[in-house]
């Protein structure tokens, strides 16, 4: 089905985006999915999402993880090298802390813990597909102009 997908937007010739090409040409039968564990593998037609708690059939079968900076609340992109702190504050967690369990976490984490409602420390934008040469496409470091 890819190649099927793929010879209908190559023969498309149209004036249309690349992006808009793909999504026009895409087939019907081209979903998102699973196979089940089996000597004869059946396919299950339903998107797999990311999270803790097995919410459909290929999650329960193919459970999905995280880094430990998306569990703490960081964008799934993980494009924060050095995130911007905050004072640890019990009501940004679901754990109810004792008194001195509150404190150890604020002794453990003296400086604050990550706020990724923030961006982080010199954060930047990101290049699709970077060049870096000989391409001059999203070409990032031009030796030449140097």
């Amino acid at each position: 089905m890819f190649i099927q997908w793929m010879n209908a937007y190559k023969a498309d010739a149209s004036g249309t985006s690349q992006r808009d090409k793909v999504i026009v040409k895409k087939p019907a039968g081209a979903v998102d999915g699973c196979f089940i564990k089996s000597v004869t593998p059946q396919f299950i037609a339903e998107a797999q999402t990311l999270g803790r708690q097995p919410t459909s059939q290929c999650n329960t079968l193919w459970p999905s993880y995280t880094l430990p900076r998306i569990e703490a609340g960081g964008p799934v992109a993980s494009d924060i090298l050095k995130c911007q702190l905050k004072p640890v504050d019990a009501r940004d967690y679901a754990a109810t802390f004792g008194a001195a369990e509150l404190a150890r976490l604020k002794a453990l984490f003296a400086n604050g813990v990550c706020d990724f409602a923030k961006p982080g420390v010199n954060q930047s934008g990101t290049t699709t597909y970077p060049s870096f040469g000989p391409s001059t496409v999203n070409l990032v470091f031009d030796a030449e102009k140097q």
